[in-house]
């Protein structure tokens, strides 16, 4: 018999057993005695071993199971702090497009409560130095002295006094009405258990120097807190601080800018007194001949002209600031077309252009007239400026026409078959929107526009590829009365001078 027994063989055994048992086989039953003690015992540890990797397996199987469940606890974590980061950059990069559309300090409120309603914040506050700031006063923000805050930072946290942000409870804040304004504590005793975001702000050309502070509140405690990362608001409020530094900067050079025009202006009247004096004096003497004549009256007249545009060019600057005080009167615009066409009439001959003049849908005659209320002077000035704008911008042998209509206004429309660029289309009546002309200065259209609304008419541009350019400029009617008096005709010199 073989020394290896199998599981299934105890039945056998068994068997053979009770035959040896039967034939009173003392041997052969002692043998299969013991190999039946054998296999038991075997199959008893079998079972032991069984029992022990069992148990095993259960705890492997345990500890896997904590392990699966930490790992998805983790893994969920994960993505949480994602879904939680992906939407705060959503945020933040809707605030940053909200700051880029500011073009002025008047913008602020309007920036400021946006951002408070994109966040969900209860409070955003923004302090400016008042030294740099104060002389723009601008909405939305509170001037400080630059000293005082540099005093709250360094008390805050020494972070902060280095220009680092600081995110912490709002309990932590030494003095949370200085950063939030006064009254800040009696409103919110409630709110005292949040937190806060505070960002020193900083000029974009001089790092170092500190220009004011950002601050955020939220009454949720653990929204701000100095475990958590701060680089979306880090950038937000840095994208704030250079928007607020470029439109002052801008600000503070189109003062420097006025100064100076002012100068100049006021410069330019002394040596054209001499202009127009010296023609003059030179007639009193006598003895001259006629071309000598003719060309002292084109020197006079030259020297009108130019104290015309000095005058105008401060015209423009009161219209800006809103004071020009209009004086109107009936002009007839078809001689000052002429005027107009006479002198651009090089640059038509040059580019073998076409200027045509349409009066109420027909070909200008003699005896047409079309009649708005304004001023003369300034009316010259920006029919002048539209129509050069018009050749200027037309291909070689075009034509430009302007066409006089009367309905429920009095419309003149310059149109020509060029096309105004794409990038300026937006903001094409907008000071210094210029494109495409190498000696452009973009103020032809802005004066156009300052004027126009000054004489109370709206002003607007059509554009495309296929139709050209249409400047449209609408008068509003005249108001007949009974009571009126007739206009009162100009005085001679501005009619000379004209």
């Amino acid at each position: 018999m073989t020394d290896h027994f199998d599981f299934p063989d105890i039945q056998d055994r068994l068997q053979k057993l009770e035959e040896a048992f039967a034939d009173h086989n003392a041997y052969q039953f002692k043998k299969l005695m013991a190999e039946l003690r054998r296999a038991t015992k075997m199959r008893a540890n079998a079972a032991a071993l069984a029992r022990e990797e069992l148990l095993d397996c259960r705890k492997e199987s345990e500890r896997t199971r904590k392990q699966c469940l930490d790992l998805q606890t983790k893994l969920k974590t994960v993505v949480d702090r994602f879904e939680g980061s992906f939407t705060a950059f959503e945020k933040f990069r809707k605030a940053i497009r909200v700051v880029e559309l500011m073009r002025g300090h008047e913008d602020l409120p309007a920036i400021l409560d946006r951002i408070q309603d994109l966040f969900g914040l209860r409070a955003v506050s923004l302090l400016l130095d008042a030294g740099e700031f104060a002389p723009f006063s601008p909405p939305g923000a509170r001037l400080v002295p630059l000293a005082d805050m540099r005093r709250a930072l360094a008390e805050l946290s020494p972070e902060a006094a280095k220009g680092k942000p600081c995110m912490c409870a709002i309990r932590a804040v030494p003095d949370p009405e200085f950063f939030f304004g006064p009254g800040f504590c009696a409103e919110r005793k409630v709110l005292l258990l949040g937190s806060c975001f505070i960002s020193p702000l900083r000029d974009k050309f001089g790092p170092q120097r500190l220009i004011g502070i950002l601050s955020f509140f939220d009454a949720n405690p653990d929204r701000y807190t100095s475990e958590k990362g701060s680089e979306f608001a880090s950038h937000f409020a840095d994208i704030l601080g250079y928007t607020i530094v470029d439109i002052t900067d801008r600000k503070k050079a189109e003062r420097l800018r006025e100064d100076v025009e002012r100068m100049t202006r006021h410069d330019l009247k002394s040596p054209l007194t001499a202009v127009l004096t010296l023609p003059q004096l030179l007639r009193r003497d006598g003895n001259l001949t006629e071309r000598q004549s003719d060309m002292l009256s084109l020197m006079q007249h030259a020297g009108y002209r130019m104290l015309n545009m000095i005058n105008q060019s401060l015209d423009l600057y009161r219209m800006e600031r809103g004071v020009y005080e209009l004086t109107p009167a009936k002009v007839d615009l078809l001689p000052i077309l002429d005027n107009i066409a006479g002198e651009l009439h090089g640059m038509l001959e040059a580019s073998r252009l076409t200027l045509s003049v349409v009066v109420r849908g027909r070909p200008r005659a003699p005896e047409d007239a079309f009649e708005v209320r304004g001023e003369e002077m300034l009316l010259y000035t920006m029919l002048s400026n539209l129509v050069k704008n018009a050749l200027e911008a037309s291909p070689e042998g075009a034509r430009v026409t302007v066409t006089l209509t009367d309905g429920r206004a009095l419309d003149v429309a310059i149109a020509n078959a060029g096309a105004v660029p794409e990038k300026i289309r937006g903001h094409f009546f907008e000071k210094y929107a210029t494109a495409g002309k190498k000696d452009g200065t973009g103020l032809g259209a802005y004066g156009a526009k300052l004027i126009a609304e000054t004489h109370g008419a709206a002003i607007a541009m059509t554009t495309s590829e296929a139709a050209g350019t249409t400047v449209t400029v609408s008068f509003p009617r005249p108001r007949l009365s009974r009571a009126a008096a007739p206009d009162t005709p100009p005085p001679a010199s501005d009619a000379a001078t004209g």
